[in-house]
């Protein structure tokens, strides 16, 4: 999910370790979950936040989305770890990659719930058990499809509704728990997106075959904010009482990727769930007015849009044309 929250970011985000206990957190039942993470160029980082993921989670397989570069020692330290790793020959898109890792984690241990996380996220308190509890202590636990974290990084998430068990608004995939039974109705992720709008186009297909993304009330993702900037008017550092207000800077290529599933998106839903979209649409045209007004490679950035404005309308999807990838870097 792309949002004006992913835009603008407080700047005092908090150490993923923090809040994490000591003991292991697995679940009572090991074959409940089972964990997918994406990787791409992994650093490091990817090591210590498996690490921490097996704490909660006792299966893990780790899907490396054709990296073009040699990370085969950083993905034998996660396979140290106790987690599988997954290898595909060439990019194919973070859809495509957690799909292979979801395909597989079922052939392997037929889990009742996955979990998709992205490789700069990390889990804080007693994460995985509280999503479950919120899921069997439903109303109508038949119809919850996917459990989400009220918070990323201590900023809550937006709700759909004001119902007794509050849904999220738009789950990003990262952190969100998805029962494995849905997939067989709804079908996995939409491969044709590639990278961003993945969960968001996931998510209305949920919603449209009757189930929900509740809110697992308290729950924390810790996740990486990536390259912040300072948000500045005039050369004044906009703040929000004490704490600084930053630009979170996505690159000309992905500002393609978001403009073009953005409009298929619209195109797809907004029949069947106008007031989802509008709202979305009013958060994206927030996000894409901080990135004319005040982000860096602006003409670019511009390029970016219109390109991908175009290939929407046409309906071109899959992976962005290398010429144009190359006139974006």
């Amino acid at each position: 999910m792309y949002n004006f929250l992913g835009a603008l970011e407080l700047i005092t985000a908090p150490n993923p370790s923090k809040g994490t206990a000591s003991k292991l957190l697995l679940t009572p039942n090991g074959r409940d979950v089972a964990a997918v993470v994406s990787a791409y160029s992994p650093t490091k980082e990817l090591v210590e936040n498996v690490a921490s993921l097996k704490r909660y989670v006792e299966r893990v397989i780790v899907v490396d989305d054709g990296s073009p570069t040699d990370v085969s020692g950083i993905l034998s330290d996660v396979e140290a770890t106790g987690a599988r790793v997954l290898r595909l020959p060439e990019n194919c898109g973070i859809a495509a990659a957690l799909n292979a890792g979801m395909k597989r984690a079922r052939e392997l241990w037929e889990p009742e719930w996955l979990i998709t996380m992205d490789q700069d996220s990390r889990f804080t308190g007693n994460y995985v058990e509280d999503a479950l509890e919120v899921a069997r202590s439903s109303s109508s636990p038949q119809t919850v499809g996917l459990v989400a974290p009220q918070f990323h990084n201590n900023i809550r998430m937006p709700l759909l509704g004001t119902a007794d068990e509050p849904e999220v608004f738009d789950p990003m995939q990262s952190g969100t728990l998805i029962k494995t039974s849905v997939l067989d109705r709804v079908g996995y992720l939409d491969e044709d997106f590639f990278i961003d709008c993945v969960d968001s186009e996931f998510n209305a297909r949920v919603r449209e075959a009757g189930f929900r993304a509740l809110a697992s009330a308290g729950s924390n993702l810790a996740h990486s904010l990536g390259d912040a900037r300072p948000l500045k008017i005039l050369g004044w550092h906009a703040r929000i009482g004490e704490k600084k207000l930053s630009v979170h800077y996505h690159s000309p290529f992905r500002v393609y990727y978001i403009t073009r599933n953005s409009f298929v998106l619209m195109r797809r839903y907004a029949l069947s769930q106008p007031k989802w979209i509008l709202r979305r649409l009013y958060m994206e045209l927030q996000s894409h007015a901080v990135r004319f007004v005040y982000g860096p490679n602006r003409r670019k950035h511009l390029i970016g849009f219109l390109y991908g404005l175009r290939d929407g309308l046409i309906n071109r999807m899959g992976k962005i044309d290398p010429r144009l990838a190359e006139r974006l870097r």
